[in-house]
C-alpha cells in the first residue's frame, strides 16, 4: 500500500501546508478555466483540472493529488451544472447529469492513474537518490572505520606501552599464540622470538612455576577463564611481578580459544608494599599526635571508613560500629552539639569546607577537647558523595591555651612591671611595625646605640655595619614575607663607634584573624661566639694539616690480599708506593720465616675475613736497618656479600720498638743497680733487723715470763700458761716474717704481694698491740670508712708500719701526765682515688726543727731509739706506691698520715 510521501523538501518539513497545494491549484484551474470561456468561449476544465492533479502528485504526493482529484470533480460538476458561469452559486450541481457521468467517471481513474504514476516515479527517484546518498555516506564511513582501525590500533599499542599491560591470544587445539609487542617486552624475549606456553613456562620464577604449569593445565581442560598472579625471572636476575587473565572463547571449528591480556604489576607491588608500610607509619603517626581519620558516605548514610584512633578517641568499643553514629552524637556535650551538626549539614549542603572544635564526655566522665575538620568528595556531576575528614584531641592545646590567656591576662595587668623587665633585661629587645620600621627599643638598646626614643624609627637601621646593611635588609624583608619567626647576624655599632655581631631573633604577633600586627625581637651580642668559631675553623684547619701530615698511611688490598692501593707518601719500607700493588705484606717482611707462627695465625685471620689490629711485622730496608710496621685492616665486601679485601693503616715503629727495647734494657739496669744497692745497705739494714726484731722478741719474753709465773703458782693455771704460749708462738712467727722480708730485700726478688682490705690489716696490727695499749693506759679509737676497695701489698710489711705508728704514738704520750691518752686510727678515701690512713696521738707532738728529719735514716728523738723506724715505714709505704708525711696537731699531739693507691682493677 502507497502512503502518503512528501517528496518535496519544504513539503515534507511543512506537512500541513502539503494540503493547501490541491486547493490553490484546484482554485487555479477554475480561475483560468472561466478566462478561457470568456475570452476564447471554450471550456478545457477536464484539461485544466487534469493539470492541477498532476502538479499536486508532483509537488504534494499521492495524499494531496486524491484531494485534487476530489476537488477536481466537484469543480467539474460545479462547470457542467447549468448555467456555465463558475462564479453563480448553483443549487442543484450536486444533481448528476447521466450524459455527463462517463466524463467524470474518465477524469478520475485517468487522474487516478496518473497521480499513482507521478507519485511511484518520484518514489523511485527518491529511493534512487536516497540510495547513493547512503552509499555515499557508507564509503566515507568505512574510510573513517578503516583510519579508526588504524588509529586506533596505534592507541591500543601505546597505552599498553604506557599501562605495561600486553595481550595475547592462545588457541588450545593448535597451540597457536599470538603475542602483542608489549607481551614480547614483559617477558623479555625477542619480537622475532616464535610466542609458545614453554617460553612462560621457562620465564616463571621456579618458586612460583608449578603453580603456573597447573593453572595453565587446567585452563585447557576445562576451557573455562583463568586469572592468576606470578612472579618472573628475568636474565639479569631482577623479578617481575605480572598479572594475567583471560577469557575462554569457541573458534569457528569449536575449539577452545583464549584472549587476555598480560600486565606488569611489579611497581603496583611495590607501591602496594609501601602503601601498607604508609598505612603503618600513619597508624602510629594519628597514635601519637592524637589524631583520627573518618570518612561518611552521605548517599548510605553511614561511616565507611574509620582508623583505629577514633575508637579511642571517643571511648567506642571495636566491633559495634551499628551504634557510631549514635555513640559518637551521644558523647558530644548538649551545649555544642547543636553547633557541630550545623557545621556538617551546611558543608553537605553548600558542599563546602568546616572546621569546628566541640567538646565530648567519655563514659568515665573524662572531657575532651576535640578539633574537626571535613572536606567534601564531589562525583564528576558536581554531586556530593562522601565527607573525609579528620578528629584531633587538642584537650592539651586547649589547657595549654588557657593557661597562657591566663598568663597573657597577667601581662596585662602588670604592663608597667613588664616594661620595667624589659629595660632592665641586658639583651637588646625591639619591636617593628608588620611593614619592618622599628617603633619601639628598650633602654639597653637605647644605651647601648645611643639613641634616643624618637629616633628609633630612622636611627636602628642607620647603626649596621655598612658592609653588613644590604644583605641584614634583603634577609629582614624575607622574613616579614614568609611571615614565619626569623633570624639573621649583622654587626652594631655602639655608642662610642666600635662594631660588635648580634644575633637578631623576630617573633610575629598576629590578631585573632592571622594577621600580623607586630614584630617582637631581640639582639644578643655574639661577638665572644663569632671569635670562637673563628678560633674553630682555625683549629679544623691545623688538626686537618696534622691528618694530612701524619706518619700513618692508608692502603687497600684485593682479595687475593695483593697491594690495590697505598698511600704516596710510603717510604718506610724502602721501597716507593708505585711498586707496592700486587705485593702481600709477607713478601716484604722479614721475619715471615723467623716467627711463623705469628704469620700462620694472621693468615687465618684473612682467609676468615675478619678484621685485625696491631699487627707487627719487620722488613729490612735497601740500608740495611731493619724497621718495625704496625698494621690494622678491615674487610669489606660489595652489596651482595661477596669479598673484596682489606682496608687499613700502616705505621712505621720502629721508634716505639726500638724505645721498648731500650726501656726493657734500662729496667734490667735498674733492677741490677737497685741489687746492689740493696746490698751496699745492708749494713743499714742490719741495724733495722735489729729494730724490728726487738719489738716480737721482747714480747716473746714477756710472755714467756709471764707463763712461768703461771706455772709456778701453787696451783699452776694452765690455761693461762698454755695462752702465754700461745703469744710467745705468735710473736716468734711475727719475727720469723719479719726477718724474711729483710732477707728479701738482699734478694732479687720482689715483695710478697696480694689483694689486701685495709681495715683488716689494721684490725690485725691492733690487735697485736693490745697489750702495750693496756699496759701504758692508752684508749685506742678507730673510725675506719666502711666497703673500702682493696689494695696490692705486703700483709706483714703494712702490718709492721701500722705497728710502728701505734708504738711511736704510745711512746710519745708517756710523759703526759695530766690528760688522757688518747690515740685515733682513721681509714677513707680520697678525692684523686687513693686509701688514706692517719694516727693521731695526744702527745708531745713534734718540733719545728724536728719536722723535716724525721724520717732521715738514724735519726731519732727517743734515748734508746735506733732511729730506723720511720725511715722504714716511709720506705715500705713507698714501695708499695705510696707516700707518708707527718705533721703537728692543732692542739697536743701529731698525726702520721699514709696514702695508698687502690688496685688497679678496682680503679
Amino acid at each position: 500500500m502507497i502512503g502518503f510521501d512528501f517528496s518535496s523538501p519544504w513539503l515534507a518539513k511543512h506537512r500541513s501546508f502539503a494540503y493547501a497545494v490541491p486547493i490553490l491549484l484546484v482554485g487555479v484551474a477554475v480561475i483560468v478555466t472561466d478566462l478561457m470561456a470568456r475570452i476564447f468561449l471554450a471550456e478545457p476544465i477536464g484539461l485544466l483540472m487534469l493539470s492541477a492533479v498532476i502538479a499536486t502528485a508532483s509537488l504534494a504526493g499521492f495524499g494531496p493529488a486524491l484531494l485534487a482529484i476530489a476537488l477536481g470533480l466537484l469543480a467539474f460538476q460545479y462547470a457542467i451544472t447549468s448555467p456555465p458561469d463558475f462564479f453563480v452559486w448553483k443549487t442543484n450541481f450536486l444533481e448528476v447529469n447521466l450524459s455527463e457521468a462517463p466524463r467524470l467517471v474518465l477524469f478520475a481513474i485517468v487522474s487516478l492513474i496518473v497521480s499513482f504514476v507521478i507519485t511511484a516515479q518520484s518514489k523511485a527517484t527518491e529511493a534512487l537518490r536516497r540510495s547513493r546518498d547512503a552509499l555515499r555516506v557508507a564509503v566515507e564511513d568505512l574510510k573513517r572505520t578503516e583510519s579508526a582501525l588504524r588509529h586506533r590500533d596505534m592507541y591500543l599499542n601505546e597505552a599498553q606501552r604506557q599501562s605495561q599491560t600486553g595481550s595475547f591470544g592462545w588457541n588450545v587445539s593448535t597451540g597457536e599464540i599470538f603475542w602483542t609487542d608489549q607481551t614480547f617486552r614483559i617477558f623479555g624475549y625477542d619480537r622475532a622470538t616464535k610466542p609458545a606456553l614453554e617460553l612462560v613456562i621457562q620465564r616463571t620464577h621456579p618458586e612460583d612455576r608449578a603453580a603456573v604449569q597447573a593453572t595453565s593445565d587446567q585452563a585447557a581442560a576445562d576451557g573455562r577463564d583463568f586469572e592468576h598472579q606470578y612472579r618472573l625471572l628475568m636474565p639479569d636476575g631482577s623479578e617481575k611481578h605480572v598479572h594475567a587473565m583471560a577469557y575462554a572463547a569457541k573458534d569457528e571449528f569449536g575449539g577452545v580459544e583464549f584472549i587476555g591480556a598480560v600486565a606488569d604489576v611489579t611497581a603496583a607491588k611495590e607501591a602496594e608494599r609501601k602503601l601498607r608500610l604508609s598505612e603503618a607509619y600513619l597508624a602510629e603517626t594519628q597514635h601519637l599526635s592524637h589524631t583520627s581519620s573518618w570518612t561518611w558516605d552521605e548517599r548510605r548514610k553511614e561511616y565507611v571508613y574509620l582508623s583505629d584512633e577514633i575508637y579511642h578517641l571517643f571511648g567506642i568499643e571495636r566491633g559495634r560500629e551499628a551504634e557510631l553514629v549514635k555513640t559518637y552524637h551521644n558523647r558530644i556535650l548538649p551545649e555544642d552539639k547543636l553547633r557541630v551538626v550545623e557545621a556538617a549539614q551546611r558543608a553537605i549542603r553548600d558542599k563546602t569546607d568546616f572546621e569546628i572544635d566541640f567538646r565530648i564526655r567519655l563514659p568515665d566522665g573524662t572531657r575532651k577537647h576535640v578539633h574537626s575538620v571535613g572536606h567534601p568528595v564531589l562525583n564528576s556531576e558536581g554531586d556530593l558523595i562522601q565527607l573525609v575528614g579528620t578528629n584531633m584531641d587538642v584537650t592539651e592545646q586547649y589547657e595549654a591555651k588557657e593557661k597562657l590567656q591566663t598568663a597573657f591576662d597577667e601581662i596585662k595587668k602588670s604592663q608597667d612591671h613588664l616594661r620595667l623587665v624589659i629595660d632592665t633585661i641586658p639583651t637588646l629587645v625591639w619591636r617593628a611595625q608588620p611593614d619592618g620600621v622599628p617603633d619601639f627599643l628598650n633602654q639597653p638598646a637605647l644605651d647601648y646605640t645611643g639613641l634616643s626614643p624618637d629616633q628609633a624609627e630612622l636611627g636602628w637601621p642607620r647603626a649596621f655595619h655598612p658592609k653588613d646593611k644590604k644583605a641584614m635588609l634583603i634577609k629582614w624583608t624575607t622574613i616579614r614575607k614568609s611571615g614565619r619567626p626569623g633570624s639573621l647576624e649583622a654587626r652594631l655599632r655602639r655608642f662610642d663607634g666600635e662594631y660588635r655581631w648580634f644575633l637578631f631573633q623576630a617573633e610575629p604577633l598576629r590578631d585573632n584573624s592571622g594577621n600580623i600586627v607586630k614584630w617582637y625581637g631581640s639582639a644578643t651580642d655574639i661577638e665572644d661566639r663569632k671569635l670562637a668559631e673563628l678560633a674553630l675553623r682555625e683549629s679544623e684547619q691545623r688538626f686537618r694539616d696534622y691528618a694530612e701530615t701524619a706518619s700513618d698511611w692508608l692502603w687497600e688490598t684485593g682479595p687475593d690480599h695483593r697491594v690495590a692501593s697505598i698511600s704516596e707518601h710510603v717510604n718506610v719500607i724502602g721501597l716507593p708506593a708505585s711498586r707496592l700493588p700486587g705485593m702481600t705484606r709477607w713478601d716484604i717482611a722479614s721475619d715471615f720465616e723467623t716467627e711463623p707462627e705469628k704469620w700462620r695465625r694472621h693468615q687465618e685471620t684473612l682467609d676468615a675475613h675478619r678484621p685485625f689490629r696491631d699487627f707487627v711485622y719487620s722488613t729490612i730496608t735497601k740500608s740495611g736497618p731493619q724497621i718495625y710496621v704496625r698494621s690494622s685492616g678491615k674487610p669489606f665486601f660489595d652489596v651482595e656479600g661477596r669479598f673484596l679485601g682489606y682496608r687499613g693503616t700502616g705505621t712505621d715503629i720502629t721508634a716505639l720498638i726500638r724505645a721498648e727495647q731500650a726501656e726493657h734494657d734500662l729496667r734490667r739496669a735498674q733492677a741490677e743497680l737497685a741489687h746492689v744497692t740493696r746490698v751496699t745497705m745492708l749494713g743499714e739494714l742490719t741495724a733495722s733487723i735489729a729494730h724490728e726484731v726487738n719489738q716480737p722478741l721482747a714480747a716473746v719474753v714477756a710472755n714467756a715470763e709471764a707463763s712461768l709465773r703461771w706455772l709456778n703458782r701453787e696451783q699452776p693455771d694452765l690455761a693461762a700458761a698454755r695462752r702465754s704460749v700461745e703469744w710467745v708462738i705468735n710473736d716468734g712467727v711475727r719475727a720469723s716474717d719479719v726477718i724474711r722480708r729483710v732477707r728479701a730485700l738482699a734478694k732479687k726478688s720482689d715483695m710478697e704481694t696480694a689483694r689486701l682490705e685495709l681495715n683488716q690489716v689494721v684490725n690485725e696490727a691492733v690487735a697485736l698491740v693490745d697489750r702495750e695499749l693496756i699496759q701504758h693506759r692508752v684508749s685506742l679509737q678507730t673510725e675506719l670508712a666502711p666497703a673500702l676497695p682493696e689494695i696490692l701489698g705486703d700483709r706483714v710489711q703494712l702490718q709492721q708500719v701500722i705497728i710502728n705508728l701505734l708504738m711511736n704514738g704510745i711512746e710519745a704520750m708517756e710523759p703526759v701526765t695530766d690528760r688522757p691518752r688518747n690515740l685515733l686510727i682513721r681509714s677513707g678515701k680520697d678525692g684523686t682515688g687513693q686509701l688514706i690512713l692517719s694516727v693521731t696521738d695526744s702527745g708531745i707532738g713534734i718540733s719545728a726543727e724536728n719536722a723535716n728529719r724525721l724520717f732521715n735514716a738514724f735519726f731519732t728523738t727517743k734515748s734508746s731509739g735506733l732511729g730506723m723506724g720511720l725511715s722504714i715505714c716511709r720506705s715500705i709505704v713507698e714501695a708499695h706506691g705510696g707516700r707518708m708525711s707527718a705533721s703537728s696537731n692543732e692542739g697536743p699531739g701529731a698525726t702520721f698520715q699514709l696514702l695508698l693507691p687502690l688496685h688497679r682493677e678496682d680503679i
